[in-house]
């Protein structure tokens, strides 16, 4: 069998169109963390298809970079072969695969760290209500209270904003750390990129979603000034996006990973349910 690169942006997205409708494996989604010395390939043997992100100076490589998802997809008894190929014949010394699926793997040299996502279910408001942990509920109430706005912005309107709301946590904080501002302006140009606002006068929280498929948005990125913290609008915010969700026909809010078990609690709080993500190392 033979490991084929696929290089255009075109062709890639057009042999996995079929397979999955995720954002994060699609090419776009790859050269939003490109860099000069980093290559995006989609390997394809037979047919199953590995998405990657090499690393020129270290040898080194990604599947679903920061945040997302990511390893073979089609057919899933090729994965273990498709990857000790792509090891062996892209000479790397590593390979990191976020993966939303147990790989199953046994003949490589590996080690797989596991950490949970929470998926709220979007099926009415009142249900989703009912699921709610007491304290957010309690906060939630206090929060519905404030009279807060919730705002939606796209493209380079929103990631102005965003980044702003960074820039002044940074100063409130020291301590807070947030990618480079590169890369947020990378994510404006998606079209499934929504910065999102809720606050009152100079308090204020904001949110980078995205919709990755068809009937699921992702919570990727949030951020808080120092105040907001204390009124709940963090709480708020979220509750908007959900409500923005169940109104566009979305059927599931994807919280994302969480390595911290406090924030695990938080998204847990929520109602959602826990699904193991593996991060492998071969």
């Amino acid at each position: 069998m033979r490991l084929e690169r696929i290089k255009d942006p075109g062709d890639w997205n057009r042999s996995l169109s079929e397979l999955t409708k995720s954002l994060f494996f699609r090419s776009e989604w790859y050269e939003v963390f490109k860099t000069p010395w980093k290559k995006n390939l989609l390997l394809k043997l037979e047919n199953c298809f590995f998405p990657l992100q090499l690393n020129l100076v270290t040898r080194t490589a990604f599947s679903g970079p920061w945040g997302s998802y990511g390893g073979p997809v089609g057919d899933f008894d090729l994965s273990e072969v498709i990857i000790k190929k792509a090891k062996r014949e892209l000479l790397l010394s590593r390979i990191f695969i976020h993966s939303e699926k147990d790989l199953k793997l046994s003949s490589l040299n590996f080690f797989v760290e596991k950490n949970y996502s929470v998926i709220v279910d979007l099926d009415d408001l009142e249900s989703i209500k009912k699921r709610l942990h007491e304290n957010r509920r309690r906060n939630l109430k206090k929060a519905l209270e404030g009279g807060f706005y919730f705002e939606v912005v796209r493209g380079e309107e929103g990631v102005k904003r965003y980044v702003k709301l960074l820039r002044r946590t940074l100063k409130e904080r020291r301590s807070y750390k947030f990618h480079k501002i590169s890369l947020f302006k990378k994510l404006a140009k998606l079209n499934e990129a929504l910065f999102c606002f809720s606050g009152k006068e100079h308090d204020e929280s904001g949110a980078l979603i995205l919709e990755i498929s068809p009937d699921t948005i992702f919570y990727w990125h949030g951020v808080n000034s120092k105040e907001a913290l204390n009124l709940h609008i963090g709480d708020f915010l979220h509750f908007s996006i959900i409500e923005y969700g169940l109104k566009r026909g979305f059927k599931f809010y994807n919280l994302g990973a969480s390595p911290y078990e406090e924030l695990l609690k938080y998204k847990l709080s929520w109602g959602g349910e826990e699904k193991i993500i593996y991060t492998y190392r071969v």
